[in-house]
Order: structure tokens, then C-alpha cells, then sequence
């Protein structure tokens, strides 16, 4: 067990003296920790396993990838990205991985340290990328794919009916709707443009559409919501979240929305709320927090677990000092 996970509970206390008023964390249990705590990796199921890829550190973007049985709650390496990368899309199909965008480690030193809030150093160093990388776990190796139109991170990915969908982010023209189709191994502009800008959102398929919620639009964090149809193109209005949220994740399970963590930077602030959108009645509902606050971090959600691992409980410029290794298991 890492430094981090020794320290986990004095944290989270430390954390949770800044919030009064917070449950106890019933329905949530602990997994086996990563060996490398990150935060800003990306992260895919590819059957029952969490595939949790790059992420930041003091140093920069790392390479590094690790997989989570879910199952079995047991990490083993995976072989790592050709470049160091944070901030990224990242979406599976068919067992491979697919990697779009993101900031890629500088060529020499990191001048500072930049979050989903205020990563310019990367981006001014031309850090942002237009990459696509694809990793198939047969062949155990990474492969290029055609670049998008335009770099972009701190996007969403998704995959709808074979084809993956990049949303948000920063980067030229980041209010269209890029959409890459792996068979041809294409990229192409779709549908209309998004409502309103949008960084750090979190970003999930459901019923064939895709949700965008919260995130940073024009540098403040909001509680809209806002739904993609991949088929018609068009956008309409989802139920707001109950509490405005940035670097949050999001994960379907059981025809329910669950959304956790997110961070403010002004004061510093992580947060462990647990939000539910029943999809049915479009109505949110609150669960038992987070045990430790935190933001960037990886979720999915299979066998009626929703998964949350690593990220950071540490808030913008802290954010790259605190990295977490920590697993969090929530089950209704």
C-alpha cells in the first residue's frame, strides 16, 4: 500500500473538518489501491476490466496504465502509452481502447502546474494534441490513428451505435461535435454546435444519447445539463444538477445516473457529494457521499458497483501534490 493510502483517512478527515454537515458514507467500501496515484488519467471498461491510463503528476503527463479486475479487486500492469498523457478522451470499443487529444508531456521540464481550471503552460507550450491512439489488448501494443481536425482536451468521449463522439473541451472550434469512426478510421464535424462551451463536464452514453453534465463553462463551474442525439444531431435541455460541479465523473448503473466528486479552486475545495438522476422520472436524488472528496478521478460502473478511482483531494494548484491511488465502491 502506497504513502497516500497510508494517509488516506487523515485526509479525509482534514477534508471533511471543511465540511460539516457530511453522512456517513454507507453504501461505499474500499478497493485495492492503484500503485500510482493520478489524477486527469482516462479510464474504459473492456469487459470486467478498468483500464485506468496516463493521468499528471509533478513531473507532467505519465504513460503509465494499470487494469482493475472489478471482480477479483486485483490491479495488474498494462503497457503504457508512447507519450505521457493527461486530460484526455478515451472511450472502448469492441476490446480496443481508443485515445483522442489531451496534453502531452513537454519536451523539457514542466514550468507549471495546470489543472482542469487553468492548464495554459501545457497548451502554451503546444502541449494540447490532435492525437488518436488505439490500443488492443490481444495485440498488447499501441497504434496511431488519424488525428482529429483540431487538438482538444479535457473533453468527453463516448461511444454511440459504433461510432465515438468527442464533446466539449478547449481547443479550436471545441463547440462542434467531432465524431470518429474507427472503421474507416475517420474523423468528421456533426450535428449542431453545443449549447454552451464546456471543460471538465462528465460525459456518458445513455439510451443512445449522450449527457453532458456540469463541467466549466467560461471558467465557472455549472449544474446544466446537456443532451446529444448522435442520430438526429440535435441538443436538448437535461435536469440541472442539484449543485454546480466541475471535474466530477459520472457512471450508468441500473438505469440510474450516478455523479461524484468535482473540485472549486477559489477557496481550494473537493468535493464528496453523490448525486443520482433517475433517467426515467429526470429527477435527481442524493446518495451517501464519497468517503474521500476528491476531483479528476476514473468511474465506471458493472455488477451494480460504481467504481471511483484515483484523482486528486487536493484543489487546483494542489492538486498535482496530492494525487490519489485510492479505490472507493459504492453498491445500492
Amino acid at each position: 500500500m502506497s504513502g497516500w493510502s497510508g494517509l488516506r483517512h487523515l485526509f479525509a478527515f482534514a477534508l471533511f473538518g471543511l465540511l460539516p454537515g457530511v453522512a456517513v458514507a454507507e453504501g461505499w467500501s474500499d478497493g485495492s489501491p492503484m500503485t500510482t496515484g493520478r489524477a486527469f488519467a482516462g479510464g474504459a471498461l473492456v469487459g470486467n476490466e478498468l483500464y485506468v491510463i496516463g493521468g499528471d503528476s509533478t513531473s507532467g503527463p505519465r504513460s503509465v496504465a494499470e487494469i482493475y479486475d472489478v471482480r477479483g479487486d486485483i490491479w495488474r500492469a498494462s503497457p503504457g502509452l508512447p507519450v505521457g498523457l493527461q486530460q484526455f478522451g478515451i472511450a472502448e470499443l469492441d476490446g480496443r481502447l481508443y485515445v483522442s487529444g489531451g496534453y502531452e508531456a513537454p519536451q523539457t521540464g514542466r514550468p507549471d502546474f495546470g489543472t482542469f481550471s487553468e492548464p495554459t503552460a501545457l497548451a502554451a507550450e503546444g502541449g494540447d494534441t490532435a492525437k488518436t491512439w488505439i490500443y488492443d489488448p490481444a495485440v498488447g501494443t499501441w497504434v496511431n490513428g488519424a488525428p482529429m481536425p483540431t487538438a482538444r482536451a479535457g473533453h468527453g468521449f463516448v461511444m454511440v451505435d459504433r461510432k465515438i463522439y468527442a464533446l466539449g473541451g478547449r481547443g479550436g472550434d471545441a463547440l462542434r461535435v467531432l465524431v470518429y469512426d474507427p472503421g474507416s478510421n475517420r474523423w468528421s464535424v456533426t450535428g449542431d454546435a453545443m449549447p454552451a462551451p464546456r471543460v471538465a463536464a462528465a460525459t456518458l452514453a445513455v439510451d443512445g444519447r449522450i449527457y453532458v453534465i456540469g463541467g466549466l463553462n467560461n471558467g465557472v463551474a455549472t449544474a446544466r445539463v446537456d443532451i446529444f442525439d448522435p442520430a438526429s444531431g440535435r441538443w436538448q435541455s437535461g435536469p440541472p444538477l442539484p449543485e454546480a460541479r466541475s471535474g466530477h465523473v459520472a457512471a450508468l448503473m441500473g438505469g440510474k445516473v450516478h455523479v461524484t466528486g468535482g473540485e472549486q479552486r477559489r477557496p481550494p475545495r473537493t468535493y464528496g457529494d453523490h448525486f443520482v438522476l433517475n433517467v426515467a422520472s429526470g429527477s435527481w436524488s442524493r446518495a451517501a457521499p464519497m468517503p474521500t472528496p476528491r476531483h479528476g478521478a476514473v468511474a465506471a460502473a458493472m455488477d451494480g458497483k460504481f467504481v471511483v478511482v484515483g484523482g486528486s483531494p487536493g484543489a487546483g494548484v494542489y492538486t498535482v501534490f496530492t494525487e490519489s491511488d485510492v479505490v472507493d465502491i459504492y453498491a445500492e
